[in-house]
């Protein structure tokens, strides 16, 4: 972010730069670099995508998050009482957490990860803010179904995309009639810290949307297969995860039996987007190079 004048944006805070920044690896609609100050290190984040309103509620729900001991950083603010600052770039600073990415997923962390998820929903239970998106997942796959993607194996996807509305029709519909709330949309191992086997931080709340709750499990659900070689969706993990959440924040009977159909409909949308608007960028050929479209198939209508 060489656009970005570290130390008068930090100065806004009341913090002073001793040491270099240095970036953090991963995000997709943020750039992250990790900062020494007089005070302490600091993460500062610009934004790519999101607009001010939509990045505004999203530190809205984190702060609130964190004040009620969720472990998750809450933004710092500006001396004048501001948690975006817009250079060029929308920008929020945190504290920086100590712990380390997890280099896999095992029982244990997947049962937090479930807990982590309910707890997240119980404590938003009544959540209101209009700038929160929603996704139109079923509008995805319409808009899958009317593309035509350069890639080889388009007439196979979009037949799959057709049975799958055809034989899921009614339990699709059921998605919308479940407990809806604020949903992190991307809790896989890449987003949390860890220290001493416990969870230190869940970050990256980018894709905040509003939605069936379900859909957010059935989402973590999903990245454990992708950060699988053969994308097949482990069942102890699944199992520990699921588990963790339902010890939390019970299930309903609804979304238990949707469960399968709710991991199934993330998959494909994921993938829709993926083979619709990121193909030529990741260099795909194929529809079945694309990860998300493999875990689909692998793990259809699982038994959860």
């Amino acid at each position: 972010m060489p656009d970005l004048d570290v130390a008068a944006i930090l100065a806004g805070y009341g913090l002073r730069v001793t040491g270099p920044a240095v970036p953090l690896t991963g995000g997709e609609d943020n750039r992250n670099l990790r900062i020494a100050t007089d005070g302490a290190e600091v993460v500062l984040r610009a934004y790519r995508f999101s607009g001010p309103e939509k990045i505004r509620a999203e530190l809205r729900l984190v702060a609130f998050l964190a004040e009620h001991g969720y472990p998750t950083p809450a933004p710092l603010r500006t001396r004048g009482g501001e948690v975006l600052v817009m250079v060029g770039s929308p920008v929020a600073v945190f504290p920086m957490v100590p712990g380390a990415i997890p280099d896999t997923v095992t029982v244990p962390l997947a049962e937090q990860i479930g807990e982590l998820l309910a707890g997240l929903h119980l404590l938003t239970a009544g959540w209101a803010d209009a700038r929160i998106p929603t996704i139109d997942r079923l509008g995805v796959i319409d808009r899958a179904l009317a593309s035509q993607p350069d890639l080889d194996g388009v007439a196979e996807w979009h037949a799959q995309l057709r049975r799958f509305l055809d034989d899921h029709g009614a339990d699709l519909a059921r998605l919308g009639e479940l407990p809806t709330g604020p949903l992190h949309h991307d809790l896989h191992r890449h987003n949390l810290l860890l220290a001493g086997g416990a969870v230190t931080a869940v970050l990256d709340f980018d894709e905040l949307n509003e939605g069936p709750l379900v859909l957010d499990l059935a989402r973590a659900l999903q990245y454990l297969a992708l950060d699988r070689e053969d994308r097949r969706l482990p069942r102890d993990l699944a199992d520990a995860v699921v588990a963790g959440y339902d010890r939390t924040r019970a299930l309903t009977a609804a979304e238990r039996r949707l469960l399968p159909v709710a991991l199934d409909l993330v998959g494909i949308v994921d993938a829709a987007g993926v083979i619709m608007w990121a193909a030529p960028e990741l260099g795909l050929r194929r529809v079945d190079q694309c990860h998300s479209w493999v875990a689909y198939l692998r793990n259809a209508e699982s038994r959860l």
